[in-house]
């Protein structure tokens, strides 16, 4: 009998061959222009090839006032279209379906000297960020679904909405970050409104039929958690009448989390599938086994994202469906940093066995 993450999935306008989605991360692999390099072609084809059924690229930068890292992939300009062809052409070949994730930085954005943000606010490093205007706000959402556009004239399966982790969308729908008062602020259909103009903007641009998919964290810092659950529940249906064709769900909090910690969301998440189950969920957080998939498919979860195992082991879904042990990530995160300290290097394994190799080279063993 095969294994429940092996299960194809129809959603609307998108097929899945399996229920297994490699979650946006960030790779530091493209070049400081914004193009991909032969090292983040080769890391989606070892994805592709690898029981990945939907790879969600790393965040790609929609405006150059947003950009969140120098390695970023860039997608605000028509010259960005072709480097995706290849990507998509690779994970096609597999059968693997390819999903572009586009993101706003924020007040987190680099090389930008005026930073704004939902509110203005002070940031660390003794800056501050001004409020956003109405007028940005609406130029932010072109850029969005310029963008969209952009990855379905590539050849896309789909894009993703970035909105978790602190970047600018996450902040007009978490309550942490939102205080406006007009609009664009109060309750939470204020606070999506930014969001909802987008998605009704791809629509409009790309077509009812090209998916729209949604990153959102589940969870929240402020101190109000049930009425951040009562939110999530009137985003889950207004998504699901907006046409969305599935919500991915992390968290805020997922660095902080002890190593040996398993599923990190996946309470919250079966109560709000419960609540609304017509919306289709994938989940992200704390994935480390097979035996984890499978608890969040017997959970009534659609499909299980995975992250940064997928980093220190391209082949970590291979391995484990050949009956391998659990991945041999430790949640260190020190993948967030290692790229900056060593470029092209993205794992604490994969550094210790380059370490090793020089050190036997050195002696000659």
């Amino acid at each position: 009998m095969s294994n429940m993450i092996e299960r194809p999935l129809e959603l609307p306008h998108l097929t899945l061959k399996n229920r297994v989605i490699r979650s946006a991360v960030h790779s530091f692999l493209a070049g400081r222009d914004g193009y991909m390099t032969e090292a983040e072609y080769k890391m989606y084809e070892a994805l592709a090839a690898n029981h990945i059924g939907t790879i969600i690229t790393g965040h790609c930068c929609v405006d150059p006032r947003g950009r969140a890292n120098i390695e970023q992939v860039n997608l605000y300009d028509d010259c960005f279209i072709p480097q995706f062809r290849r990507a998509i052409e690779t994970a096609h070949a597999q059968d693997a379906r390819f999903i572009v994730q586009i993101n706003h930085a924020g007040p987190r954005a680099i090389d930008n000297d005026d930073l704004a943000d939902v509110v203005a606010r002070p940031l660390k490093k003794e800056r501050t960020a001004r409020a956003l205007t109405k007028e940005e706000i609406k130029d932010i959402e072109a850029h969005f679904i310029a963008a969209a556009r952009r990855a379905q004239q590539a050849g896309a399966d789909g894009v993703q909405l970035h909105a978790a982790h602190s970047y600018l969308l996450s902040r007009f729908i978490d309550p942490t970050f939102n205080q406006r008062t007009d609009e664009y602020g109060g309750d939470i259909e204020g606070r999506f409104r930014m969001t909802e103009e987008i998605i009704r903007g791809i629509h409009e641009a790309c077509g009812p039929d090209f998916p729209v998919l949604i990153k959102v964290n589940i969870d929240t810092k402020h101190e109000d958690a049930r009425g951040y659950h009562d939110d999530m529940v009137w985003l889950l249906h207004r998504v699901h009448a907006l046409g969305v064709t599935l919500v991915e769900f992390s968290g805020v909090d997922f660095i902080n989390l002890p190593h040996d910690a398993t599923l990190y969301y996946l309470e919250e998440a079966v109560r709000l599938k419960q609540e609304v189950p017509e919306v289709p969920l994938s989940l992200v957080g704390g994935v480390r086994s097979l035996a984890d998939m499978e608890n969040v498919m017997a959970a009534g979860i659609e499909c299980v994202s995975i992250g940064r195992p997928l980093i220190a082991e391209p082949d970590f879904v291979t391995k484990e469906l050949s009956g391998g042990e659990k991945s041999i990530c430790i949640s260190c995160s020190r993948c967030f940093v290692l790229p900056h300290m060593h470029p092209g290097v993205r794992c604490v394994w994969a550094w210790k066995k380059i370490r090793a190799a020089q050190k036997a080279a050195k002696t000659g063993k």
